[in-house]
């Protein structure tokens, strides 16, 4: 048996311990310690004792904010979920509490930073509540196409995802419109060919090439949508594979197509979009656009607006439509600078300055007494709002996004290309052509401002004809 230093077992060192702690005697000599006799000890009983005599700590709610790595796999594909039953039954509880209450709690501090009503944070409580039980892993991000499904049981679905965005409990599973567009437009080619423009438009949307940039959805769809006549010709004269398409075949197919001038111009930089893609890729070895001519495609014209219909809008008693008409007619600014202004862009309305990304606007009289009164108006209708952007909407108000684009069109009663042309073309006229004020005044290009510079020189030439 193992003895201690004072010539003493462990049995008889932890009955003295226990005795000193009982009589508080730092000094006690084991001859007293061990005159009533041992206690009998058995293998890590002390340490179990030390560690239940100690004070609990209370929970620690932070360590659920790094969601859990794994994912629970599935044995069969869940059939599709029907919200609205469960309402007549019972919803699942959530699996893990801790992590239900600790949302709950930030969810509640979240509402009441963004302004929410209590009926809207109970709801979104509610809401949390269902898909925490409803998840397949629990305490792992909860997928989107589970939170969007809320909208079923009229519960605020968009204002739980951007929470659970923010706190890193959310993964976006859901397919975007333009993935959805594509996957049926292509349904009729055959294979490889359809999965070939599958890769192609991840990779134009996703993981571009090192030489290239990752293209807008807008500009993919627009490949995609003039390239798809030559290749339905292609699959139906029996190419099935993109690999087999060589030069001569390719312009045979875009030459019985008798497109004209400009469609034709849309469709090779389509095409050339897709193989030299797939070739940057290693997808196919040969890019059979290599000699093929793009050409321009035609500009437009840039005309001017309706002068009763600018007034209109700028006398309107909805300020929103006030303010926007008047940042688009004085100052052409593109929809979505004015989608993402924000309150600090405007902090020197008292000057006269709006400050945008790439250039400072020293805002006319009209437009600056059009944002004051719009300000006004904002702070009276959504005082609580933690939303920093400075146009908002009903929806808006209570997350953190800008407005959406067709609630911004609806501000305003003429396009808003439209009025954009008309203030620059306006601008034209005033400067006599200077290409380099242009750039600076509206954040145009070269090539974008010498599109106007080449209207009036054109309407020049006409009044000289005439």
């Amino acid at each position: 048996m193992a003895v201690s230093r004072d010539r003493v077992c462990r049995m008889c060192w932890l009955q003295r311990s226990r005795t000193r702690k009982e009589t508080g005697d730092a000094h006690l000599p084991y001859e007293r310690a061990l005159a009533g006799g041992v206690q009998l000890s058995l293998a890590d009983t002390y340490a179990l004792e030390r560690r239940r005599s100690r004070p609990l700590l209370p929970a620690q709610p932070p360590a659920w904010q790094t969601p859990a790595g794994h994912r629970q796999l599935t044995l069969f594909p869940a059939p599709p979920r029907d919200l609205r039953a469960g309402l007549h039954g019972r919803f699942p509880p959530p699996p893990l509490p801790v992590l239900e209450q600790w949302l709950c709690a930030q969810l509640t501090d979240w509402a009441a930073a963004h302004g929410w009503s209590p009926r809207k944070a109970w709801k979104a409580r509610h809401g949390l509540r269902i898909v925490l039980g409803l998840q397949d892993t629990p305490g792992a991000p909860v997928p989107a196409s589970l939170t969007r499904q809320l909208t079923r049981l009229k519960l605020p679905a968009r204002l739980l995802q951007e929470f659970l965005t923010a706190h890193r409990f959310a993964e976006d599973d859901r397919v975007s419109a333009l993935e959805a567009w594509s996957a049926r437009t292509t349904a009729h080619l055959p294979q490889p060919m359809a999965g070939q423009l599958a890769a192609w438009l991840d990779a134009r949307t996703r993981r571009p090439a090192a030489s290239k940039r990752a293209c807008s959805p807008i500009t993919v769809r627009h490949h995609l949508h003039f390239a798809l006549p030559v290749l339905t010709r292609l699959a139906d004269a029996g190419i099935n594979d993109l690999a087999d398409v060589t030069p001569a075949l390719l312009h045979r197919h875009l030459a019985a197509c008798h497109l004209t001038t400009s469609a034709s111009t849309h469709t090779a930089s389509g095409l050339r979009s897709v193989f030299s893609t797939l070739k940057a890729h290693r997808i196919i070895d040969a890019d059979p656009t290599t000699r093929l001519r793009v050409g321009t495609a035609a500009r437009t014209v840039p005309l001017p607006a309706d002068v009763a219909l600018i007034r209109q809008d700028l006398n309107s008693p909805d300020m929103a439509r006030a303010a926007i008409t008047a940042l688009l007619v004085f100052h052409a600014l593109r929809p979505r600078e004015i989608r993402h202004l924000t309150l600090h862009e405007v902090r020197d309305l008292n000057e006269g300055r709006l400050y945008l990304p790439n250039r400072t606007i020293t805002l006319a009289e009209p437009a600056r007494t059009r944002l004051a009164a719009y300000l006004t108006h904002r702070a009276a209708r959504w005082p609580n709002t933690a939303n920093r952007h400075l146009f908002l909407s009903t929806h808006s108000a209570l997350s953190i996004g800008p407005v959406s684009g067709p609630q911004l069109k609806y501000h305003h009663s003429a396009p808003s290309q439209l009025l954009r042309d008309d203030r620059i073309l306006d601008e034209v006229q005033a400067l006599g052509g200077d290409v380099r004020m242009l750039c600076e005044l509206f954040g145009l290009t070269v090539p974008s401002a010498s599109r106007y510079t080449a209207t009036r020189a054109a309407h020049r030439l006409t009044q000289s004809v005439e």
